[in-house]
């Protein structure tokens, strides 16, 4: 849901809409990190389905980042099935999985669609950040896309 903010350049009472992505930006890194301060991959995409969809993703926070790489490979492999399906065009609250980006095929990360060409994600080595799909940090490392079933 877009945001009705204010814009220092506008005139009196004109407002710039905010997409809500952008609250999600530029948030540190943390493993194990829930929020509401910092995150890892995993924390990220659960913090934004709840905050934004008002749905609760399963937590895993009892296990470290680094192990978190067997939840983004169950979707990969489709043992996560329930409730996610694979979707060949990602659109908006897509979970993108990703692979480690050296030429391997394990999966290791996740990130969440702002729209048909953006993601957001976080990574240890920088702060949450929307990029483009064809982005030198992900082109290359995605390894599909999965989206929540509705009830």
């Amino acid at each position: 849901m877009a945001l009705p903010a204010r814009h220092a350049g506008a005139r009196a009472g004109a407002l710039l809409v905010i997409h809500w992505s952008a609250r999600w930006v530029g948030l540190p890194f943390a493993d194990r990190g829930r929020g509401p301060h910092a995150y890892d991959c995993w924390g990220l995409v659960r913090a934004v389905f709840a905050a934004e969809r008002g749905i609760a993703l399963p937590d895993h926070g009892e296990i470290s980042a680094a192990d978190l790489m067997a939840v983004a490979r169950a979707f990969a492999s489709g043992a996560a099935a329930e409730p996610w399906a694979v979707v060949t065009t990602p659109q908006e609250f897509d979970v993108v999985v990703m692979t480690d980006g050296r030429g391997g095929r394990r999966v290791v990360h996740v990130g969440i669609m702002t729209g048909p060409r953006h993601l957001l994600h976080v990574t240890r080595a920088t702060a949450s950040a929307i990029v483009p799909l064809a982005h030198l940090s992900v082109a290359g490392r995605i390894a599909g896309f999965r989206r929540l079933k509705e009830n």
